[in-house]
């Protein structure tokens, strides 16, 4: 694989992490908290943020949830397509760095 291929994909796992928590955090900032940190009890669904329960549906408890488990999947993706990028960064300027002073 090239190298800017290489790149333009850890920009894009990078940027669709960095994405994907901003969606979360505005989510559960506007819905009063989300699943993971909520509770079900008796067929009524809560959401909990900051000692405060919210009482949500069914259907939005269960989007919270995966959303919260995309983003246990997409923000260390994210992280590591950072260093992935920074460390092919580095490469390429070693390599331009060996290039220059081999024609001195």
């Amino acid at each position: 694989m090239k190298l800017q291929t290489k790149k333009a994909v850890c920009v894009f796992v990078a940027a669709l992490g960095i994405l994907n928590f901003a969606a979360f955090a505005i989510v559960a900032t506007c819905l009063g908290g989300d699943a993971i940190n909520g509770r079900s009890e008796n067929g009524r669904y809560f959401f909990s943020s900051h000692g405060k329960d919210t009482e949500v549906s069914q259907v939005v408890f269960n989007y919270s949830r995966i959303h919260v488990y995309s983003v246990w999947i997409t923000h260390p993706l994210a992280i590591a397509a950072g260093f992935v990028l920074s460390s092919l960064q580095s490469q390429n300027r070693s390599r331009k760095d060996r290039t220059l002073t081999s024609q001195l």
